[in-house]
């Protein structure tokens, strides 16, 4: 079985969030590290049970969609505190919005 583009692009995106959070500083790791990594985590749990459960498909999207925006803001966030560069922040910023992008189009699709 293959699985979704969507559900594809997150599983990479929670890799390169795990590879990332671990150069964090000592002091940031175990808080805005953490974070990062459980808001990944659930965006990519959420489109998994999504793909996999037509009953709660539209709820499980709307919890990625949530938890995606979740990490966008502590993505930021750790960009001003200086925990990543620039070169990451924009690799990241640009996996988060294509994964929005996908997410909106299916609960566009759902909804109908």
């Amino acid at each position: 079985m293959k699985n979704p583009k969507i559900y594809t692009d997150c599983y990479q995106a929670t890799i390169q969030v795990f590879h990332r959070t671990k150069s964090f500083p000592k002091a940031l790791r175990p808080t805005l590290g953490r974070k990062i990594e459980e808001a990944s985590l659930s965006c990519l749990l959420n489109i998994q049970k999504a793909s996999l459960n037509k009953t709660i498909r539209l709820q499980s999207l709307q919890n990625a969609s949530m938890a995606l925006d979740e990490l966008r803001t502590l993505i930021q966030l750790s960009r001003d505190l200086n925990a990543i560069n620039v070169a990451a922040l924009s690799e990241l910023s640009g996996l988060t919005k294509q994964i929005g992008r996908e997410i909106g189009g299916f609960i566009k699709f759902e909804a109908k």
